[in-house]
Parts: C-alpha cells; structure tokens; sequence
C-alpha cells in the first residue's frame, strides 16, 4: 500500500467522542459526545468515516469519504453527506510530523494522534472579518475495531 493509506489507517476503528464548544458565543462550555466510525471500503482506497453524535441536544449524523487527492501523496478529499441533505467538501493532509489538518472556506481542524488509542482535535471557523477562530475541541478514545451500526438516541447517554 502507499504512505497515505498507513497513515489513514490510524483511524481505522470505533471512537467515542467527546467535544467542547469554545467559541465564547451562547453554546461556550456545552459539551457533547456521540461515536465515529471509521473503515476501509472495500479495496483499501476510499476511508469511510460514520459520524453519530449528539451535539445542542440535537442528533447530528454525517457518512464522510476520504479519497486520495491525485499527485499530492499525503493529501486527501473529503465528502461529507449530512443527514439533513447538505453536502460538504474539504481537503485533508498529513504533516511530515503525522499531525492531521482538514478544511474547506468556512471551517479547519487540527488532529493530532496521543497515542496508538486515543486523539485529539481542535476546530475553528471562519469569523466575518475573515479571521479564524476557535470553535470547539474533541477528544477521540478507540474502544473497538471498526463496525458502523446505527445507534438510537437513548444509546448516546454520557
């Protein structure tokens, strides 16, 4: 296989996620949780990332296709499908250093890796004078190999 699919396959497994809103608006300090899953589709060339959290006391489901950007070897492009119809797009890389950076015009994430089990990531958005600023954190924990399944709302309890 190539660099990139070793570095992606960091991901690979079922996470438990628990994020942090930071932005210091009405939502500063809520805090959210919910699982993403992440697998090879068949053949190892696309990633496939399952999104199921609870976020504003609302449900937020999201399938995301990571598929290796053409003559850039540590960069890829995201697909992400939003339960509520929306479609988004960004572009992601790997660092020389393994840290993880994705984003498109309106929002960006940093990832790193703090061990073979455990993540964690740091998201900012686009402020209206054109400047980023925080949005929020998460932390990812691995607690099993990768099996996307549809979860109810009542199994998202903290």
């Amino acid at each position: 296989m190539s660099e990139l699919h070793d570095l992606l396959d960091r991901f690979t497994g079922t996470w438990r996620s628990e994020g942090r809103i930071v932005d210091g608006g009405e939502h500063d300090g809520e805090r959210w949780h919910g699982w993403d899953v992440y697998e090879w589709f068949p053949g190892e060339r696309h990633l496939v990332h399952r999104v199921d959290v609870e976020m504003l006391g609302a449900r937020r489901e999201a399938l995301e296709i990571f598929t290796p950007h053409p003559g850039t070897p540590r960069s890829f492009d995201q697909t992400s499908f939003e339960a509520d119809g929306s479609i988004e797009h960004a572009r992601g890389r790997f660092d020389a250093d393994g840290t993880y950076r994705s984003g498109n015009e309106s929002a960006r994430a940093t990832l790193t890796f703090d061990a073979p089990d455990a993540m964690t990531a740091r998201w900012e958005t686009r402020r209206p004078d054109g400047g980023w600023g925080e949005w929020m954190t998460v932390a990812f924990t691995r607690i099993g190999e990768a099996r996307i399944q549809v979860r109810s709302t009542r199994e998202h309890g903290g």
